[in-house]
């Protein structure tokens, strides 16, 4: 019997190494090009036993003609990463983990609020100043300025009413660039550091803070602000989370959860509070986006993935009808 083992054990080394050695030279260097961005970049990549991975990936692969024809074999290494932050971009495919946990909690009423579009809803409820902050997927820093005097002007409004307190919305922020976001609310934050990035080593990078009612990181002021306004400083504001609250949309939850006489309400965030990077290689066919740091906060403590609110609300959202909405109508009994 140990004999049969060893015997089918050579054999199996032999067909390994065999297929390797028919497989085109330009297909294994992409392979392993791809497989070496996942296992130094991803935050997850210290997890994953990557020999094993290697091999099932080249035994998936073993017929590949072209590059294009590894997207399968590829997508083992990212299903064993379980990094559901992750998007993979290869000539005419595209790949994200699924993700049925959070589909599960993405509700009807969630849905219908992102086909709205992206847009600020600056509004009072009573005495009570509501402002909702969606995604913002941009990266041109003159469309970061753009979106970031959106807000900042939003809340300039707002506050000449003189609300008794401050509601924020993130329920459907599913994120982009925090750095509009955070710029746009300046006027809430003292002078401080509120956030940092840690990376899979334990080394903190970008560090966030507010400094005369201007964000920056790592001391650079990150959007140009044209009308500003005095500090404003309600001693409440209550912040809305939920299933559509991700990404940055999760870090600006984590941002102002720090600020005293903040609550959170409503039920946890999709689970994506990390730091994503993007890597381009193939001659520009391929493009892996992964988590690459953990949310750290102004202590440098690494939060959770999932930002769990103060206040649980489990009734189901009503955008079209705020005064009645659940979540809303417990952050002001809060607030009062």
């Amino acid at each position: 019997m140990k004999f049969k083992i060893l015997a089918l054990l050579g054999v199996l080394l032999v067909h390994a190494k065999f297929s390797l050695a028919q497989m085109p030279d330009s297909i294994k260097q992409h392979i392993d090009t791809s497989l070496n961005v996942l296992k130094r970049h991803s935050l997850y990549g210290k997890k994953v036993d990557w020999k094993k991975v290697e091999q099932q990936v080249y035994e998936k692969a073993k017929v590949a003609k072209t590059k294009s024809d590894t997207f399968e074999a590829l997508k083992i290494a990212f299903d064993v990463l379980g990094d559901k932050h992750a998007q993979y971009y290869q000539y005419d495919h595209q790949y994200r983990l699924p993700n049925k946990e959070l589909e599960a909690r993405q509700s009807d009423s969630l849905k219908a609020g992102w086909k709205l579009g992206a847009r600020i809803v600056n509004k009072m409820i009573g005495d009570v100043a509501y402002l909702s902050i969606p995604y913002m997927g941009v990266n041109k820093q003159a469309d970061i300025d753009k979106y970031a005097n959106w807000i900042y002007d939003a809340v300039a409004d707002l506050n000449k009413t003189q609300p008794k307190a401050w509601i924020i919305d993130l329920r459907l922020n599913g994120g982009g660039n925090i750095r509009p976001m955070l710029s746009g609310l300046g006027m809430f934050f003292k002078d401080g550091i509120v956030s940092y990035y840690v990376d899979r080593d334990g080394k903190t990078e970008d560090e966030a803070a507010f400094k005369v009612g201007e964000f920056t990181i790592d001391g650079k002021v990150q959007a140009n602000i044209k009308n500003k306004i005095a500090p404003i400083r309600p001693k409440k504001i209550a912040v809305l989370i939920g299933p559509g609250t991700g990404s940055s949309g999760e870090g600006v939850a984590v941002v102002l959860q720090q600020r005293k006489g903040t609550k959170l309400f409503g039920t946890k965030s999709a689970g994506v509070a990390n730091a994503t990077n993007g890597y381009v290689f193939a001659d520009d066919k391929a493009y892996f986006l992964i988590s690459t740091a953990s949310i750290g906060n102004k202590n440098k403590k690494v939060m959770p993935e999932f930002v769990i609110p103060d206040v649980e609300v489990k009734q189901l959202e009503s955008f079209g009808n705020l005064p009645e909405d659940p979540a809303v109508k417990a952050a002001i009994k809060w607030l009062k």
